[in-house]
């Protein structure tokens, strides 16, 4: 039997346009895209169909009207106090207002778009809109359910996990090539995890964890974890910024007794880089393409929850990205696991059977492997593994990034030009990539044009804080010890920066009738530098890549006032 939580309905729209015409268009083509749209030509009849119909999934509503203000029937309606509640809501309007775009902001207005509308660009955005809506419902949804099954019989408990645990990874991690994993939970609910999701940066992350505890106690403690992973993955955060909040979260959240271990990866096959965060996991081994170990990276680090945010430390070991090998996890209980006579698997055993293991079905053989040991047909302990294959994850990357011309100018995005300023230590507590990539993102723009923007905000104002402003030099990065001091003194020269010091960013749309271009201004006010003296040196040196990244990711680069502005442009 189905349960009554889950509704099978397509998306329902109100759509409010005196323009019949254009209300027309817009209805086909949003129907098209499963909506079920209804229409409305002024505010009377919106607010009868609003009392009407207990709920809509999304209100397309036009600032002009024959009786009034599209933002007075916002002003009508009742909303939910909590922000991810509330049905979203895209205001369009015949010109741009500035006095109306804080109108829509005080209302909690999702998005203000000018008209012309490119009726399919309205579809897409109104979808994006309305995901986190349904996530919020499917989490509300499945408590509810997971309330009703607590005193249900075995079956229906195993169930309940499925549609848990399931729709958890289905709706939070990504597919990844060359990525696999695998999880066995020792009872009917799990307490191990193991997440993939790709940054805007273009990087890769992967949360491994294993929660205190078993069955539902253990499921419910991952979820603070999950919800930052997803969040701060997707506007780009990097790494320490990740695990420092994670930690922050389930300190709050959890009772003293509590906590997660936990490692988190990020794979950066632009920067050729990979970062590894461990606290309270067994080693994460760096595997040849052989499965031999070439390093390990043990857990250096307290579990997340213990420590208070002051004396959580969130530094990460790094090594180089190559196109050979992998990289394993498991949780304790692959190799805490003991046979008849009481004898742990161990960590022997693990890397004797990693050695050769056939690289498409290394879980299955490392799990045989695991029942024939034990000889018991459950585990003792949840159980999770997770392998990259490098050449998989670089082969589908690098493709990702072919650039394919210029397909900007059929965006549909009117000019418009975004700066911010910021003034001493701001620059090291604000992610900038990150703010950028969501105002792009809310202005339309799509994922891979975004990704793009990102990496290379990413590389010139890393470049302009950490060389123009702080004086570092890229040389300390070119072995283990040096990226060690390299953080170490860009923590310690951040804390120096005065008021004085300053970045600015700009972000300007062009459109011509010819084509569009998105120029990306990067300007500090620290040292300059030699452009053409570091674009010469070979591309084995570090000080030079994310240069080389740039061009490649971008129609032009230049530099100018001594190297210390710089604008690249994309197409």
């Amino acid at each position: 039997m189905k349960s009554p939580l889950v509704r099978e309905v397509a998306y329902r729209l109100l759509l409010v346009e005196a323009d019949t015409e254009l209300s027309q268009a817009l209805a086909q083509v949003l129907s098209e895209q499963g909506w079920q749209v209804t229409c409305a030509c002024n505010r009377a009849e919106a607010l009868k169909i609003l009392g009407d119909t207990p709920r809509f999934d999304l209100l397309l509503v036009a600032q002009e009207l024959p009786d009034g203000e599209g933002v007075q029937l916002v002003e009508n309606l009742v909303l939910p106090p909590e922000p991810e509640q509330r049905t979203p809501i895209l205001l369009l309007a015949e010109q741009e207002d500035p006095q109306l775009l804080k109108r829509c902001f005080d209302l909690g207005i999702n998005d203000y778009l000018v008209k012309p509308i490119n009726p399919l660009l309205i579809g897409l955005k109104a979808r994006d809109l309305t995901n986190k809506l349904r996530l919020a419902d499917r989490v509300i949804q499945q408590k509810q359910e997971l309330e009703k099954l607590l005193d249900a019989s075995n079956r229906e408990a195993e169930m309940a996990s499925y549609v848990f645990y399931n729709n958890l990874l289905d709706h939070v991690s990504d597919t990844i090539h060359g990525f696999n994993r695998y999880i066995n939970a020792s009872s009917d609910f799990c307490g191990d995890l193991v997440l993939s999701k790709n940054s805007p940066s273009g990087s890769t992350f992967i949360l491994h964890a294993d929660a205190m505890g078993h069955g539902l106690s253990a499921t419910m403690t991952l979820l603070p974890l999950v919800d930052v992973f997803h969040s701060m993955v997707s506007k780009g955060y990097a790494l320490p910024m990740i695990v420092r909040e994670m930690n922050r979260k389930l300190h709050f959240r959890l009772p003293p007794d509590r906590f997660v271990a936990a490692s988190v990866v990020e794979l950066d096959v632009l920067h050729e880089q990979v970062s590894i965060w461990n606290g309270g996991m067994p080693p994460v081994y760096y595997l040849d393409s052989e499965g031999r170990v070439i390093n390990s990276y043990p857990s250096n680090h307290m579990a997340l929850g213990i420590l208070d945010n002051l004396s959580f430390e969130s530094n990460v070991e790094r090594f180089h990205l190559v196109g050979e090998g992998g990289l394993f996890g498991c949780s304790d209980g692959l190799t805490d696991q003991v046979n008849a006579q009481g004898e742990s698997y161990g960590n022997q055993r693990l890397l004797k059977s990693l050695e050769g293991a056939p690289r498409h079905s290394l879980m299955g053989t490392l799990v045989a492997d695991l029942k024939e040991f034990s000889g018991v047909p459950y585990f003792d302990d949840d159980l999770s593994l997770f392998y990259v294959y490098f050449p998989e994850l670089i082969y589908f990357q690098d493709q990702k990034y072919q650039l394919q011309g210029n397909q900007a100018h059929k965006l549909g995005i009117a000019p418009f030009i975004w700066e911010l300023t910021l003034s001493g230590q701001q620059m090291g507590e604000q992610e900038i990539p990150a703010l950028c990539n969501d105002y792009l993102q809310d202005m339309g723009f799509p994922q891979p044009f975004c990704q793009r923007a990102f990496t290379v905000i990413s590389e010139l104002s890393s470049n302009a804080i950490e060389h123009g402003l702080l004086k570092l030099k890229s040389s300390l990065k070119e072995d283990p010890e040096g990226f060690a001091e390299y953080y170490v003194l860009r923590e310690q020269r951040l804390r120096k920066l005065t008021h004085e010091d300053q970045l600015r960013v700009r972000l300007q749309w062009q459109v011509t009738a010819e084509r569009s271009r998105l120029f990306i201004e990067v300007e500090q006010s620290g040292e300059g530098f030699d452009f053409n003296q570091v674009m010469q040196q070979p591309r084995e040196e570090l000080a030079g890549r994310g240069l080389l990244l740039i061009r490649k990711l971008s129609t032009e680069l230049m530099f100018k006032k001594q190297g210390r502005l710089a604008v690249a442009t994309l197409e």
